[in-house]
């Protein structure tokens, strides 16, 4: 795979930075009551998520996914105003800020998630059932 590798670095530094805003400044002043850092796992999630461009691809993520997301195609403005329950953010600011779905912009749809670890399966699950069921049964 040939990366972008100026991309994939903003990305990461991208997630870093909005992580160090959320810790050091907007959760102390109670601006973003949860902050769940994806530190340490930007490089990975960025460089799974780049090559997922087929209008048929998508994913499921998890409370620490916002990397993830920003590559593909979560906006800034969005991400942030998702951490302060504000609407402008996929959910309108009904979440935790961490919870996305994203319909398919620069690269996979994200799926609905929940802030639980390992419920991320379930959406997989039925994905791929009506991948399957699409090709098999409707041709």
């Amino acid at each position: 795979m040939n990366f972008d590798w100026q991309k994939v670095a903003r990305l990461v530094l991208l997630s870093r930075a909005l992580d160090r805003l959320e810790v050091e400044q907007l959760t102390p002043q109670g601006v973003v009551k949860y902050q769940f850092s994806a530190g340490g796992h930007e490089l990975v999630q960025v460089l799974l998520a780049l090559p997922l461009d087929h209008p048929h691809d998508a994913a499921t993520v998890y409370y620490r996914s916002r990397p993830f997301i920003l590559a593909s195609g979560l906006k800034v403005r969005e991400a942030l105003a998702g951490s302060m329950d504000r609407t402008g953010s996929p959910s309108a600011g009904r979440d935790v800020g961490v919870v996305f779905n994203l319909p398919r912009r620069a690269g996979a749809t994200i799926l609905p998630s929940s802030g639980d670890v390992g419920a991320q399966y379930t959406p997989a699950a039925g994905w791929a059932q009506s991948i399957e069921y699409c090709a098999k049964t409707l041709g």
